[in-house]
């Protein structure tokens, strides 16, 4: 019953010229979800930030991610590089390595400075590295 005392009385002070909370507040929660909109991941900036360099869990593999879509990866026994593209909606990274077969890790997901995601049946972890 108070609620609609205040209204009656808001509306009742209200004068001509005044902006009504009716129209203000739209306004609010659209300028509200624009910018919860933006706040969605960027993984290429992600991946090459701080140098773009990235170990593979459990492995001596390490990838080094640039701006320019290339990446090098490395371990004890290889050396490959070639480019790599982000695919935003199906949660997806696709390799394209120079002179070899492609390949693709899906259900990437970020959180803590690790990418996890499936490279064929297997789970992968990307830890990032510091620079020195």
């Amino acid at each position: 019953m108070k609620l609609l005392k205040w209204r009656w009385q808001w509306n009742k002070d209200h004068k001509k010229g005044e902006v009504s909370m009716k129209k203000v507040l739209p306004f609010i929660a659209l300028v509200g979800l624009l910018l919860l909109s933006g706040c969605g991941t960027d993984m290429k900036k992600i991946l090459t930030a701080d140098g773009g360099k990235w170990k593979v869990e459990e492995t001596r593999a390490t990838y080094t991610f640039f701006d320019d879509g290339k990446f090098s990866a490395n371990d004890s026994e290889d050396s490959v590089s070639g480019t790599y593209t982000y695919d935003e909606k199906n949660k997806k990274i696709t390799f394209d390595i120079t002179s070899r077969n492609s390949f693709i890790m899906e259900k990437v997901e970020y959180k803590d400075n690790k990418i996890t995601g499936e490279i064929g049946e297997k789970q992968r972890t990307l830890i990032k590295q510091k620079t020195e």
